[in-house]
């Protein structure tokens, strides 16, 4: 179920009015078996085969946490100790992803590496599946939970009905935020109480998602699609490849805007996913403000396990060339990805040592440093919308300022660009207000503002959004990081 859809539409008012009128009330269980059965028809709504999988996942995940808290009492007797039983879940749990996501590009690979050395390969096995929705997300929320059992970081729940619900949690199924089970798991153990200032936060974070989405990343989707998939020359193509980088981050942002408003109108409070990271002066300081959950998620996991930035330089370029290989290999099973995630660490490698060395702190430093950083983003993530490694050398061969006039032959017309151009002014604004000061205008807003002048707001802010809104094509494009 798309949040871009009648079906959610109808979806998330039906089940907020019952949840609050009916099933938070008293009993915990009973509130947690509501939100169990929604997010699994939310998850099903794609198809029901997916539900076995996360059902698989969820139990496998905590029954192994619990194996693995009553396997470290050593009085018990236990013949199978605690690491066991987190490496049969982590085996069991990155197979299932492994088999559904990468078991065509390993074969693949590795028929293109035999063709190479001149072995010839008459037929290979490949599996005609199709991938479930966000199974990398709640695969690795499923996976933290163990690994800090494990750590002694997180207490093992004996309520599967809690952690199932936990694992499901529809507002962040299927593109995060990944939570971790420290901050969300205890949130289902406790009834809510409505709060109207929570819920008016809550609508207009999901309002301000829809913005993103429906008047901007959409209205982009048009003209990057017809600049990257047919071939585009000179600056259309160079406008296309900004536009993407801007598209990108304006629809993952606002899923997870939706997504956190939507966990706050049940009463949950989601980490925040993003932190206006083209506003970095760093790429380190950026990769914390992207897709933060899981920048953090491979910092706890991966990155500390593998010796961090503890056994000297060289050991710690080879990490973050590591985790930023397998980061790549999460968000979709091509090398491309792979290209995308290493060329990230090699610039994190190479040149923030070189912004490092710009000492002064001023407007023009720190505009210099995000140009430096966008731009390097934005020609990494040519390898991350292309399709296949030949296209994105083409589209880097086919990057320039000739042809400008012809901007508006890739589906957006002068008015469409300049709305386009507009919009991102607005968002320019409103994170530059809020990465100087976040309380500032929401305290001016809702203190000082008239009620009724906010609710006029309110409204027109809305119908802006229904009017102006790109539906049609642009709408038939799902969230990109759905595919992850």
């Amino acid at each position: 179920m798309l949040f871009n859809s009648f079906a959610f539409a109808v979806f998330l008012p039906l089940t907020f009015i019952l949840y609050w009128a009916i099933f938070n009330k008293k009993n915990v269980k009973l509130r947690n078996a509501f939100l169990l059965v929604v997010s699994y028809i939310f998850y099903g709504w794609w198809d029901w085969r997916f539900l076995i999988l996360i059902a698989i996942t969820s139990f496998c995940s905590w029954g192994s946490g619990w194996l693995v808290s009553i396997s470290s009492d050593d009085s018990k007797g236990w013949k199978l100790g605690p690491k066991f039983w987190l490496v049969s879940n982590l085996i069991l749990n990155l197979g299932i992803l492994a088999v559904f996501k990468y078991f065509n590009f390993f074969v693949d690979s590795f028929v293109s590496i035999l063709t190479a050395l001149g072995v010839s390969v008459q037929s290979t096995a490949t599996l005609n599946i199709v991938l479930p929705v966000g199974i990398s997300f709640y695969t690795f929320q499923a996976l933290s939970y163990g690994i800090d059992v494990y750590r002694k970081e997180v207490e093992p729940t004996r309520d599967w009905l809690q952690f199932f619900a936990f694992v499901s949690f529809f507002p962040q199924l299927v593109a995060g935020p990944i939570e971790r089970a420290k901050n969300l798991l205890p949130q289902f153990a406790t009834i809510k109480k409505p709060d109207y200032d929570i819920f008016r936060s809550a609508m207009l974070l999901i309002a301000w998602g829809y913005f993103k989405k429906l008047m901007i990343a959409d209205r982009l989707a048009v003209f990057v699609e017809a600049t990257f998939d047919h071939g585009a020359t000179g600056f259309p193509m160079l406008l296309g490849a900004i536009f993407f980088a801007f598209q990108l981050y304006l629809d993952f942002s606002a899923y997870s805007d939706i997504a956190i408003g939507c966990g706050k109108l049940f009463g949950f409070n989601l980490m925040t996913n993003f932190r206006r990271p083209y506003f970095s002066t760093s790429f380190s300081n950026f990769w914390k403000r992207w897709h933060i959950s899981l920048s953090s998620w491979f910092m706890d996991y991966l990155y500390i396990p593998l010796g961090g930035n503890r056994k000297g330089k060289a050991r710690k370029m080879l990490n973050l060339i590591i985790v930023f290989a397998v980061s790549g290999l999460w968000h979709g099973a091509s090398w491309n990805f792979v290209i995308w995630g290493v060329a990230n660490a090699l610039f994190m490698i190479l040149l923030d040592p070189f912004l490092k060395k710009i000492q002064t702190e001023n407007f023009w430093t720190r505009s210099f440093k995000a140009v430096i950083i966008f731009t390097g983003w934005m020609l990494s993530l040519i390898f991350f919308r292309a399709k296949g490694f030949d296209v994105a050398i083409d589209c880097f061969s086919n990057l320039g300022f000739g042809n400008a006039g012809d901007i508006t032959n890739f589906g957006l017309n002068s008015r469409e660009l300049w709305l386009v151009a507009i919009t991102i002014g607005i968002l320019f604004l409103k994170e530059l207000i809020w990465e100087r000061n976040e309380q500032a205008l929401p305290n001016f807003f809702f203190q000082k503002v008239p009620m009724i002048f906010r609710w006029c707001f309110y409204i027109a802010f809305v119908l802006s959004i229904v009017y102006f809104g790109q539906y049609g094509g642009g709408n038939e494009h799902s969230f990109i990081y759905f595919q992850f």
